[in-house]
């Protein structure tokens, strides 16, 4: 009866990320959603290999989206090549683990974690009372993320950190949080644990509530 709860429980939180997305998807929405709605996240990562499977996942995602993109005005050809080629080690690094978790894989992983903090600079600046570091690369940011639920204690905290990143967006008609563009990320991320904790994809666990999220986006569009 426990287990039975507990995936019950389990598959509210991933509908409640599907519901979110099709309130993203209608012509109502005026403000951004809270970013908050994905902390949920953090009790999904039972165990270290939730949370790795998890950012593999993204990181080979972000591995995609930098195959997709051309080399951003901040950086040179040479460095964008660099910073593709450490996401393409990091992703090798993070899969020889999940096969054979060694110490000598997790100090890997530590020396990557130091190349991406030297690859991001040392932009420090004060804003509002606080030192925020303005970073070279949203993608190595992402990947820092997702290296750290390999090598951290706090593994579940890392993964809401990295699902945050990957979702949240700013325009100035919504403000800041999930927006809008956020609906096909954050229904990636159900797909995942949908998969990961029922082995379905949403459209087989949810047919009727992935219905209606499909005509949302027609009615978006």
């Amino acid at each position: 009866m426990k287990q039975k709860n507990t995936q019950a429980a389990i598959a509210t939180k991933i509908k409640k990320w599907v519901e979110a997305a099709k309130q993203l998807r209608t012509e109502n929405i005026i403000f951004a959603l809270p970013i908050t709605r994905l902390t949920s996240i953090k009790s999904l990562c039972q165990d270290e290999v939730a949370a790795e499977q998890f950012a593999l996942y993204l990181a080979k995602v972000v591995r995609r989206q930098t195959e997709d993109d051309s080399c951003p005005s901040n950086l040179s050809p040479s460095e964008w090549e660099i910073h593709k080629t450490i996401i393409a080690d990091a992703i090798a690094e993070m899969e020889r683990y999940l096969e054979t978790p060694t110490y000598e894989g997790k100090q890997s992983l530590q020396k990557l974690l130091r190349q991406i903090d030297e690859l991001q600079g040392d932009d420090f600046r004060n804003v509002h009372w606080t030192t925020v570091h303005f970073v070279k690369s949203g993608y190595l940011l992402k990947l820092d993320y997702a290296i750290r639920c390999f090598v951290e204690r706090d593994f579940p905290y890392y993964a809401y950190k990295l699902a945050r990143e990957y979702t949240e967006s700013y325009e100035p008609r919504y403000g800041s949080g999930l927006i809008p563009e956020s609906a096909p990320k954050l229904l990636e991320i159900a797909e995942f644990w949908c998969h990961y904790y029922f082995g379905q994809n949403l459209a087989e666990k949810f047919p009727k509530l992935m219905i209606m999220n499909q005509d949302s986006n027609l009615i978006k569009e």
